[in-house]
Parts: C-alpha cells; structure tokens; sequence
C-alpha cells in the first residue's frame, strides 16, 4: 500500500487519498523496524473506520504509517514516502525531564529521582525511563516501555544494588 505524506501540512495520503487529520499529538508507540529506535507519532487520521497514525524514528527518521481499527486495535504497518514537493521539516521529539515530575514526589517517584541519570540509561532506554517517571508521578505514560522497563529490574537491581518496584 502506497502512503505519502506531507509533514509541512502534516497531510497524509493513501493512494492518492488525502486522509483527514485528525490530531496532531506525539505520543511514543513502538520501535522502528530498521534500527530498533523509538518511533513517535506525529500526526493521527481517519480512513474508513480505521486510525492511521503517521509516526517517524526518533533516530534513522523513517516514517510510518501505523493502521489500527476503530478499536485501536493493531492492523499494520507500512511505509511512508515523503511528498516530493516538500523537504522533511519534522520536529525533534524530546524526552521529558525528570524535573517535569517534581511536583508530585510520591515515594517511588523520590526512589527514581535519586538515581543518577548515567545509571538508569545505562540499563533503560529514554523511552522506558520517560515511562519510569510518569508512572511513579500518576501521569501517562506508555504502557509498553514500562513493561519492558520492568522486565529489566532485576538487572539493574543486580547492577547497581537498587530495588525498583514501579
């Protein structure tokens, strides 16, 4: 299936289909097929009874078109050429900071604040530590990267002798 899409106008297009916009969050949904990166939405449309979210890899910046049904139930994936006409204009997608949860210090919220940032990345990815933050803080988080995070602790605890139950 053929998608193209336009990141000046954030359109996207399914044979030669502009599909509507939708919304334009960016939200981290899954790791890039060809180097294992974080791969982060961009923009999200609707194409008969289906949700297309436009995603590009946070590092290689290849993009994607993510098909779920009605449901958000996974469909697919595909590729995404750019539009031709237009240069590549997307935003970098940053991490948010640990400093970003302060306001509500609950106790594994101080647990993970106290942990120097050159441990957690030594055994957890950006996204999986982003995840970290916002759970302890009662924010949104993603709940893949926590599951993979929490797949690791037992590393890092034999690691670095600190026990994380988030």
């Amino acid at each position: 299936m053929s998608y193209i899409y336009d990141p000046k106008k954030n359109i996207l297009f399914h044979k030669k289909t502009e599909l509507p916009l939708k919304g334009l969050e960016q939200n981290f949904i899954g790791a890039c097929s060809k180097c294992n990166a974080d791969v982060v939405s961009i923009s999200y449309h609707i194409y008969d009874d289906q949700n297309a979210v436009a995603a590009k890899c946070t590092n290689c910046e290849q993009l994607y078109a993510i098909i779920y049904d009605a449901f958000w139930i996974w469909i697919g994936e595909h590729l995404i050429d750019c539009d031709p006409h237009c240069t590549p204009a997307l935003e970098e997608v940053s991490i948010t900071p640990a400093s970003e949860y302060q306001e509500e210090a609950s106790e594994d919220l101080q647990v993970l604040q106290a942990i120097p940032q050159k441990k957690l990345s030594t055994v957890f990815t950006p996204a999986e530590i982003d995840s970290m933050f916002a759970k302890a803080a009662g924010k949104k988080y993603v709940r893949q990267y926590l599951y993979r995070a929490r797949k690791k602790f037992d590393d890092f605890q034999e690691l670095f002798d600190v026990y994380l139950n988030i």
